[in-house]
């Protein structure tokens, strides 16, 4: 038994996982909100889908009992995470490490395709946690699109091996990756542009070429994989007679109100293929590894040995970016969007270490010293691409936690109310008006009990049925607790909107209008001033008089 234990031990591939698994906790413990290192996530994406999450766990069915407009998988993974921890997401956190290390693994085992010995490969792993990390684009961290990234690289490492195996690969692959298929598309659909295009292209191919027994087994393991992680949740919505709350909800409203463009779809295609081409000449290194990198990748001999395969990984990489943002207008993309542009990168990411090891003369065999110093360039390259680390206790009471300037040490709004609300005693039923969730329910721990428990970044005219609900809720004084926001210096009296942005994150209506009522049912009991994405922003709490 030792024996067997020792053998599994020194399998190369379980030591490559260890070694990207303590590299990639390192890095995940300083770059994710996630973390402990953090003093609370901020991220109002990621208390949200915690709070749904959180709700689903107390028998709140999504999109029929509350509004969120993410795929069930996320409400899934959040409310996982809330019975493993009720107010933190350390769930999370563990699978941003899982997440990056098996990024780093797929990217290890492209690279081995491309490179006669180990090392180079080992060292072209080691290295890419910046391509995965780059800030504004990995920003909080806990987004669907940074989670879909690996399941991307699984794809292009397949695209990789048909082009080696004369498309002929394990029916496994095709159960996974329908799977995987499935996941995404309950998850966030946008991003399952490369597996549409993969499956049409080689459907067609086998069609044509009238291969009916390798059409059978794709369509069927593919089947198979997608029904796995499809039909439980079809189950679940029909047993909780909720399935057309969930299409009205993630699949209408998604399409018809949250996308921002109603123009034509062949318009959309274009205004869509305008946004990557504005992100690929936005940076040099972006267009580096994105244009010049994708010509060598599709054009350079030896890269793919095959037209079709080449093809194909051009064809898939175009549909994933061209998808990810059908339907956006140019100033309603937010960045973290586009980090699925990021999985494109890989492949010349791949090519041109091999170029610079050779250039180097990277010795044949492992090589502490070579291991050590990727590690140490690998850190410094994700700090120069991500500063989400000056947010962080490493830096105490900075200005994401507190505008005071004192050496006492300081929790952020949300910590501070969610403190107090626990310790009155009072029921912890909770309102956040106006504005998108920014954690006052996961520090709380409340568990939502109206439908719009949040506002939206939608205009109030395309929904105004949102802000009316939250009023309704005020006048009645339904809940023990309301919280808002404001800019800093501006009251609750004062505040009237504006442009209808705090900062370009935070639609909000503004609060003068609604003073008179809320005053008139709830006092002030804190008010708490910090920094969100680059504006001071003013917390306050109310409680029922």
């Amino acid at each position: 038994m030792l024996e067997r234990i020792k053998l599994i031990l020194h399998r190369r591939n379980l030591q490559v996982l260890g070694l990207f698994t303590i590299v990639g906790a390192f890095i995940m413990t300083f770059c994710s909100y996630t973390s402990p290192a953090y003093y609370f996530d901020t991220s109002p994406d990621n208390n949200a889908f915690f709070t749904v999450g959180k709700a689903m766990m107390h028998g709140i069915v999504p999109y029929k009992d509350i509004f969120e407009q993410k795929g069930p998988f996320v409400y899934f993974l959040h409310g996982l995470a809330y019975l493993v921890s009720p107010r933190s997401f350390t769930l999370i956190f563990l699978y941003e490490i899982a997440t990056l290390v098996a990024a780093m693994f797929l990217v290890y085992q492209i690279a081995k395709v491309f490179n006669t010995r180990e090392l180079p490969a080992l060292l072209t792993g080691l290295l890419s946690p910046a391509l995965f990390l780059y800030h504004p684009y990995y920003d909080y961290g806990d987004t669907v699109e940074f989670f879909t990234l690996p399941f991307l690289l699984s794809l292009i490492y397949l695209i990789v091996l048909l082009d080696r195996r004369h498309l002929t690969v394990s029916h496994w692959w095709y159960v996974a990756q329908g799977a995987l298929v499935g996941v995404v598309f309950l998850s966030k659909y946008t991003l399952l542009g490369a597996w549409i295009v993969f499956y049409l292209v080689l459907m067609g191919y086998r069609l044509v070429k009238r291969q009916w027994r390798a059409l059978g087994q794709l369509v069927g393991w593919s089947a198979l994989g997608f029904a796995v992680t499809t039909v439980p949740w079809l189950i679940y919505f029909l047993a909780t007679k909720s399935l057309g709350a969930f299409v009205n909800v993630y699949i209408l409203f998604n399409t018809k109100v949250y996308l921002t463009s109603s123009v034509a779809f062949f318009a959309n295609l274009i205004q869509s293929m305008a946004l990557v081409s504005q992100f690929y000449l936005s940076n040099v290194l972006f267009f580096v590894l994105g244009v010049v990198g994708t010509l060598v990748v599709t054009f350079w001999p030896g890269v793919f040995q095959h037209n079709f395969t080449r093809g194909l990984y051009l064809l898939a990489t175009l549909g994933s970016d061209m998808l990810a943002l059908y339907g956006y207008q140019a100033g309603a993309v937010y960045q973290y969007y586009e980090l699925i542009y990021f999985a494109g990168f890989v492949l010349p990411f791949v090519l041109g270490c091999r170029l610079l090891f050779r250039r180097l003369s990277v010795p044949a065999g492992d090589d502490s010293f070579v291991v050590l110093a990727a590690l140490v360039i690998s850190w410094f390259l994700v700090l120069g691409v991500n500063n989400n680390v000056t947010n962080s206790k490493v830096f105490p009471n900075n200005e994401a936690i507190t505008e005071e300037n004192t050496s006492r040490p300081q929790q952020p709004a949300q910590v501070d109310f969610g403190n107090y609300m626990r310790a009155s005693g009072l029921p912890l039923t909770l309102l956040n008006y106006g504005s998108i969730d920014m954690g006052f329910y996961t520090a709380s721990g409340a568990v939502p009990t109206s439908y719009y428990f949040q506002n939206y970044n939608i205009a109030q005219s395309a929904d105004p049925q949102i802000l009316r609900s939250q009023v309704d809720q005020i006048r009645q004084h339904k809940v023990e607790w309301v919280v808002l926001n404001t800019p800093a210096g501006k009251t609750v009296r004062q505040w009237q909107g504006g442009s209808g942005r705090i900062t370009s994150g935070n639609l909000n209506p503004g609060t003068s209008k609604l003073a008179h009522v809320l005053y008139r049912n709830y006092v002030p009991v804190g008010r708490h001033t910090q920094v969100f994405e680059g504006v001071n922003v003013t917390y306050w709490l109310f409680e029922r008089k």
